[in-house]
């Protein structure tokens, strides 16, 4: 039998991501108890209908759910839940979107650069320079 401390470290990856998707989640479980069908369906389709578990062990049972989704699936159930997608990005099409988004706002090539950055970096996938 695992430890408990293996039992209940993945559930505390609720606590890193941004404070943004935290309050999208707890918003999508309080849309479910509720009735809204998009809270329902997506909790659904991440295998998971008991939504009468405290918000960190919920989300603990909905990751591992998404992980048994097929790929092409997991991006709109993430944003119905976490009001983004949460999975694994390659840095390219992380750029892509920066770059699709930064057109559309009519940012300068200065500017640009400086958000592709500021993404990578919040990914893990470029390490800012110690100054």
């Amino acid at each position: 039998m695992a430890h408990k401390y293996w039992e209940h470290r993945s559930a505390w990856d609720f606590y890193r991501m941004p404070e943004a998707a935290q309050t999208a989640f707890r918003e999508a479980v309080r849309d479910a108890r509720c009735g809204d069908e998009k809270a329902v369906e997506a909790f659904v389709e991440a295998s998971v209908t008991d939504l009468m578990r405290p918000v960190v062990t919920l989300h603990d049972l909905v990751s591992d759910g998404l992980a048994e989704l097929p790929a092409d699936a997991r991006p709109d159930v993430e944003r119905v839940l976490f009001g983004q997608f949460n999975g694994q990005t390659s840095p390219i099409r992380l750029v892509r979107q920066v770059l699709d988004r930064a057109r559309l706002d009519g940012l300068n090539d200065r500017q640009i650069a400086g958000a592709v950055t500021v993404v990578l970096e919040s990914h893990g996938l470029l390490q800012r320079d110690p100054a």
